[in-house]
């Protein structure tokens, strides 16, 4: 099972210092950026799409949100993309 430590690792590996900085500045909002590009996000959370099931996928997203780390927050809303998702 993947944990939102296990999550943040990832994003961590392809963090860029200097984007970050970009960013902060750019977004105008106060919280934490890694400076890791979107594409680079999107191919992360792909692979974990494809591992994990929905209920920890939701889990996942929601810790992953809650950490206020701009690619986290941009990974959780990635986590829940998909085709369908069954009605609650």
């Amino acid at each position: 099972m993947m944990t939102v430590d296990d999550a943040l690792s990832g994003l961590k590996k392809m963090a860029d210092p200097r984007r970050a900085d970009q960013m902060a500045a750019y977004h105008k909002v106060s919280r934490r950026y890694l400076g890791v590009a979107n594409p680079d996000t999107d191919t992360l959370v792909r692979s974990w799409r494809q591992t994990l099931d929905f209920d920890t996928r939701l889990t996942l997203a929601r810790d992953l949100w809650a950490t206020d780390i701009f690619e986290a927050r941009v990974a959780a809303a990635k986590l829940l993309t998909q085709a369908r998702i069954k009605p609650s």
